[in-house]
């Protein structure tokens, strides 16, 4: 397709647009005319005062409910009659004065309103329609009087001001609500009315009508005063306000302010008489006051109803959320009693929501339970705090099923405190594995407990025969070789060879007399847990050539067995562990006693290791003597850092595990 073919396609379907804009603007144009021709036929004399002049506020109405860009055509349209009857009579100051004037001010009004006031939304909420008073009731015709003032006689200045002043703001304030409400009325109401609505509407507008034809528009004795009368009109503006908001008092308002300036203008009701600069002023303020706390009552109903409508459908989300999540949820007042349960809370307990609200839920609670849930709960309540707690409750099948039960405080958006919100879910899988795996654990400890006691009686007997049999033997068989030593018939060679046999030999016993003790410290039986480690720290001293500083501190004699021999253990695994890693030259071991504790201490200053790092490579020797302690219920700390050496602390009750 050429250029030329898509610019006419594009051409094509933008024609409809510029018609409809066209038309618009079109009937915008005669509608302003012939208001235009009303304000001039509604002017009291003998000053052709008007009381309220529609053109600017039918004007103001369509620039805030149209795009921006299409306000010069507009304008245009609304002003072009009266530009033409200037054209004719030889633009006069005065009227081009009046033009000017005019536009000035409904376009600060239009900017205001689209900028300030929410644009249609300008009665939805009273800041917004604080801010449509304040830019197109006061700002705009304040402003905008001081430039149509100069229209008048010099002398008068003030006089056309507060005329043109007056005359803009109750337009302003009676006329455009009323349009610009009927237009957001016409963009986002329900095509379908419903018919008591309908005869509603119709009466409210009949009997103001009726009533405001008696009070404006009847004869009146003419002696200057406002009688109460012309506040008839109130109950029904009251309940136009009331059942149909913004759009209904604007419109009741707008009735009003047509009655009364049409009784004036024909000299009757309250506002005719000889003086119509004062009446015309009586029946503006008159308007004002009218109609300035109605439409604020209107606004807050309006916000009232926005609010309200917003917390159903945010009501209706969270319990439509609610009832599908897959949890139990509960919500309680400020009170402790519980005010909503979701579905899957009555699904599991299969009580109607009446059984459970209030404190009817406990009902449900395992009694062996109850008391301490209660209790948690009513302390977490008064503190304002989060809590979590667990109890059995009763299934729909009369089973007790584990829950976990976690509540937050709710808070209103000012801070106050509401009540609680909660969530549960069902745990007794969970519980039984956790018993399951308990007892698997026990089993696995009790197991290792029963092993190393194996080991421990095993090495007791190896470390018995090692030193009551083969160290006898092999001391038998150095005396022996030791004798032959001393035949005079042996050649040189032969008596060498034998020195050197008989030396191996009380190496050998030596060696294997070390080994028992390693297997089975002996001395521990024979002398005491103190003095076995003072001979352990020597031999490791002498050994390894690491300075020991042993020192022992009002340890009782009668230590039981098995806690000797883990103390004893686990300091000979921690002296093993300084000479394998810790690269020093120095270690310290004390034993002190208590009334009812023995502390056994091995630290040194060496080069230290990340015991976390150490536990996750599963070392035997920390996990040695863990277990051994936990087998006399004594507590293992170490405590280690890189370069700051490392210190295993044994705490060991007096009263041990006797094997």
């Amino acid at each position: 397709m050429s250029p030329r073919n898509e610019a006419t396609k594009d051409n094509t379907r933008r024609l409809p647009g510029a018609i409809r804009l066209a038309v618009r603007v079109l009937a915008v144009g005669v509608i302003c005319h012939v208001s235009t021709e009303i304000g001039f036929a509604n002017k009291l004399p003998p000053h052709n005062i008007s009381a309220l002049w529609p053109t600017g506020a039918i004007l103001l109405s369509v620039l805030v409910a149209t795009p921006v860009r299409h306000w010069w055509a507009y304008t245009v349209a609304a002003y072009f009659t009266s530009v033409m009857n200037d054209a004719r009579a030889g633009f006069p100051v005065a009227a081009i004065l009046f033009v000017v004037a005019g536009v000035f001010e409904i376009w600060i009004a239009a900017v205001g309103v689209r900028r300030f006031a929410g644009g249609l939304r300008a009665f939805d909420n009273p800041r917004n329609l604080i801010a449509f008073i304040t830019v197109a009731v006061i700002l705009g015709p304040f402003l905008s009087a001081f430039v149509a003032a100069f229209a008048g006689t010099t002398q008068n200045y003030w006089f056309y001001w507060r005329v043109w002043f007056l005359s803009e703001a109750v337009a302003f304030l009676t006329l455009a609500p009323a349009i610009l409400t009927c237009i957001g009325v016409a963009y986002t109401a329900p095509r379908v009315v419903f018919v008591p609505r309908l005869v509603e509407i119709c009466l409210i507008v009949c009997l103001l009508i009726a009533i405001c034809a008696r009070v404006f528009n009847w004869p009146s004795a003419g002696d200057g005063s406002v009688p109460a009368l012309v506040y008839l009109p109130l109950p029904l503006l009251l309940w136009a306000a009331m059942r149909f908001g913004p759009l209904g008092v604007n419109i009741s308002l707008l009735i009003v302010a047509i009655m009364s300036i049409s009784g004036a203008v024909q000299g009757r009701g309250p506002f005719a008489g000889a003086s119509s600069a004062d009446h015309v002023v009586s029946l503006q303020l008159f308007l004002i006051a009218m109609s300035t706390p109605l439409m604020f009552l209107a606004a807050l109903i309006a916000e009232g109803r926005l609010k309200a409508i917003g917390l159903s459908e945010s009501e209706a989300r969270f319990r439509s959320m609610a009832d599908t999540a897959p949890v139990m949820i509960w919500m309680s007042d400020a009170t402790k009693r519980c005010i909503y349960f979701n579905k899957p809370w009555l699904d599991f307990t299969g009580r109607a929501i009446a059984q459970e609200l209030g404190d009817g839920w406990a009902e449900g609670i395992h009694p062996d339970d109850r008391e301490r849930c209660m209790t948690e709960y009513v302390t977490a309540f008064d503190a304002r705090r989060h809590f979590g707690m667990e109890y059995r409750l009763r299934r729909r099948d009369g089973e007790y099923r584990w829950i976990l039960d976690c509540g937050n405080p709710r808070s209103a958006p000012d801070g106050t405190f509401v009540g609680y919100i909660g969530s549960c879910i069902d745990i007794a899988e969970r519980k039984q594995a956790e018993v399951q795996l308990r007892a698997s654990h026990e089993q696995q400890r009790d197991l290792a407990s029963r092993l190393l006691r194996a080991q421990e009686e095993e090495r007791r007997r190896l470390a018995r025969e090692m030193h009551d049999d083969l160290t006898q033997r092999l001391a038998v068989m150095a005396i022996d070789v030791g004798r032959l030593e001393l035949q005079p018939s042996l050649s040189g060679t032969v008596t060498e060879s034998l020195r050197r046999t008989r030396d191996q030999l009380v190496t050998l016993s030596e060696d294997v007399h070390d080994l028992s003790r390693q297997l089975h410290p002996s001395i521990l039986d024979d002398l005491g847990l103190v003095d076995a480690l003072r001979s352990e720290c020597d031999r490791f001293s002498q050994r390894e050539t690491i300075a020991v500083s042993y020192q022992a501190d009002t340890v009782p004699a009668g230590l039981p067995r098995d806690s000797a021999l883990c103390l004893y253990l686990i300091a000979q695994e921690a002296l093993r562990n300084v000479a394998r890693h810790a690269e020093t030259d120095r270690v310290e071991v004390t034993l002190t006693g208590c009334e009812a504790d023995v502390l056994l201490t091995v630290s040194d200053e060496g080069k230290g290791f990340d015991l976390g790092a150490a536990r996750s490579h599963h070392g035997l020797g920390l996990v040695s003597m863990e277990e051994r302690a936990r087998l006399i219920g004594a507590e293992v700390s170490i405590q280690s850092h890189p370069g700051k050496g490392t210190t295993v602390s044994v705490l060991s009750p007096l009263r041990g595990r006797e094997s």
